[in-house]
């Protein structure tokens, strides 16, 4: 009996024969079925040539990580079928270009999968041009699975509109070629299959796109930023908004030009934002501190990669998280924040303009690789009830009556007035130097220790109640362990929970998203309560535990740590913590 809207495809080959293109359509088009999708994509930092694939996984329910064995595998290339085909579930497919892969079977040596052999380049070029064999590809992939194939053809119109009615319709007829080769083999006896839900439409989309809508939601209207990825895409989309959401976008010479621009933009009272990833953010090091200095807003979105230097270009990690907090000399208060899927990457670039504002700091969005590249079915967020709030930033009317304004005076919760350049009676000094209330130059040293007070006051006025940690699964008096996490772990972790459970083992999850402020009080009071605690994180040296006990005195003994520079995967966590619980 068939598994009903249940499926993992894999698609893989060389760099520029539409791997990424191919699995977002698959993913797209089972969106469009109404079911719950998990996209990601895997690659070198190669323009062609190595050794590419995207991964999609769908249910009926929510889904929020990869899970389980492919059970088609479109392979493009030789080398996708040597390298993949092992991976492969068992009863599954295996799609391929039968002139430039030859014999598959004897390749793969199994005799558990269906192998559909096709020539997808020449059916291309005879529904219009060989270029389209991808495309054949993927209308095989569907007709294994008995989707209607209006989807896929009314996708189709939509994407390659721009483009002209003729190669839209040279496109449906390669999807369609494929389409009918494979459902002709399988002939609906294929293991999965998929059939229509009617339900609420979703977003399928990734953390790097949902961070550009919580910051256009939010008002940003100025972007500087050098592209480096996995951050670049943040840039190209801002650039494709910029005339809808009247923003100004500038691609900056290098990260240290882009820093210093958002600095100026926040003190003209623009809200501004920067994107990078861990080589870019460290040449922002300088800028940050002024930025602290000033007492002026500014948003970074900070997209991990694995590093030292430029170390592995394409692919993820958590290693960031300690430098984030700790960036540039001194000591001055900004907000990190980690969210964890693509709802939290919206509320909170959301957030991170407010807080901004309403605290005058920087505030860094720490994202990652994974996070940023891979895309999911969400509920539309954009309906969520978001407010703008900018803080003590003077209107005109209150400049008028204005008496001897002093930008930085001293306040309970460190927080001062501001105004706009221009502003009347708001002429005051806004420099990198230590100064006054007035914002005058002073090495006098008891106004230092007062400015240091004071800017540091600023972070106690975030109630722990906004940056508390979310707790899942099982109920604290009920689980067995306490999984801790941050980040883009959270998805696996999830998952790992419902694979946990059917171990019989009783797991809770805590994600944390908030490093600073740190909820403290929150974090000690699960870590004490649990029986059993282990840490989970992308680095080798347990960074967020380093925290934890430096902002609680608790340590966690145990951890489990991922630093191959490659996402966790549920089965994974779930096998080493039922081991730990003596249930493998």
């Amino acid at each position: 009996m068939a598994d009903v809207n249940r499926v993992n495809f894999l698609i893989g080959g060389p760099a520029g024969t539409g791997v990424a293109t191919v699995g977002m359509l698959f993913a797209k088009c089972l969106q469009r079925s109404g079911l719950e999708v998990f996209g990601t994509n895997d690659y070198p930092s190669l323009i062609k040539g190595g050794h590419n694939t995207y991964a999609v996984s769908a249910s009926p329910k929510p889904i929020l990580s990869l899970l389980g064995k492919p059970d088609i595998l479109i392979a493009l290339d030789k080398k996708t079928v040597e390298v993949r085909s092992p991976e492969l579930s068992a009863g599954g497919a295996l799609i391929y270009d039968s002139n430039k892969v030859g014999d598959a079977r004897e390749i793969a040596k199994r005799q558990d999968i269906t192998y559909i052999g096709a020539p997808l380049t020449q059916m291309a070029a005879a529904a219009g041009g060989e270029i389209m064999f991808n495309t054949v590809a993927l209308g095989a992939s569907m007709g294994i699975l008995g989707l209607d194939f209006a989807i896929i053809e009314n996708m189709m119109a939509k994407m390659w509109a721009r483009k002209g009615q003729a190669v839209a319709d040279s496109n449906i007829a390669a999807a369609r070629a494929g389409y009918d080769f494979s459902k002709s083999i399988v002939n609906g006896s294929f293991k999965a299959k998929i059939e229509f839900i009617k339900r609420e439409k979703t977003l399928f989309i990734n953390g790097n796109e949902a961070s550009v809508a919580g910051a256009l939601a939010a008002g940003c209207k100025f972007v500087a930023e050098y592209p480096m990825s996995p951050s670049s895409s943040i840039l190209h989309l801002m650039a494709g908004h910029e005339i809808d959401y009247d923003v100004i976008v500038k691609q900056t010479e290098d990260e240290i030009s882009a820093a210093n621009m958002i600095a100026g933009a926040g003190f003209a009272g623009v809200r501004a934002m920067t994107a990078t990833s861990g080589g870019g953010f460290s040449l922002m090091a300088e800028a940050l501190g002024m930025m602290g200095m000033m007492e002026v807003p500014a948003v970074i979105f900070e997209s991990q990669r694995a590093g030292p230097s430029t170390g592995l270009p394409t692919y993820t990690e958590q290693a960031d998280l300690l430098f984030a907090i700790h960036a540039s000399q001194g000591e001055f208060p900004r907000v990190v924040v980690a969210p964890g899927d693509a709802t939290e990457c919206y509320v909170e670039a959301f957030n991170a303009f407010n807080i901004a504002e309403l605290l005058q700091v920087p505030v860094i969005v720490l994202l990652d690789k994974y996070l940023s590249e891979s895309s999911q079915t969400v509920e539309d967020f954009r309906k969520l009830q978001l407010k703008v709030e900018r803080g003590k930033l003077m209107s005109d009317s209150q400049m008028e009556s204005a008496s001897s304004f002093k930008r930085y005076e001293y306040s309970a919760n460190g927080i001062s007035s501001r105004c706009l350049p221009g502003q009347k009676n708001g002429m005051h000094v806004c420099s990198s130097y230590e100064h006054d209330e007035t914002g005058f130059t002073s090495e006098e040293g008891d106004t230092r220790v007062k400015m240091i007070d004071k800017r540091a006051r600023k972070l106690s006025t975030i109630p722990e109640v906004f940056i508390a940690p979310s707790f899942h699964g099982a109920s604290e008096s009920l689980a067995d362990i306490l999984l801790v996490c941050w980040g883009s772990t959270k998805g696996p972790a999830l998952e790992a929970l419902k694979l946990l459970e059917q171990k019989g083992v009783a797991a809770r999850l805590m994600h944390i998203r908030y490093a600073s402020p740190f909820p403290a009080s929150t974090v000690l009071r699960a870590l004490k309560n649990a029986k059993n605690t282990l840490i989970i994180e992308g680095n080798s040296g347990a960074q967020m535990r380093s925290l934890i006990f430096q902002k609680t005195g608790y340590y966690i003994d145990k951890t489990y740590l991922r630093y191959d520079a490659r996402p966790f995967t549920p089965e994974e966590i779930a096998a080493h913590v039922a081991g730990l619980a003596g249930r493998k």
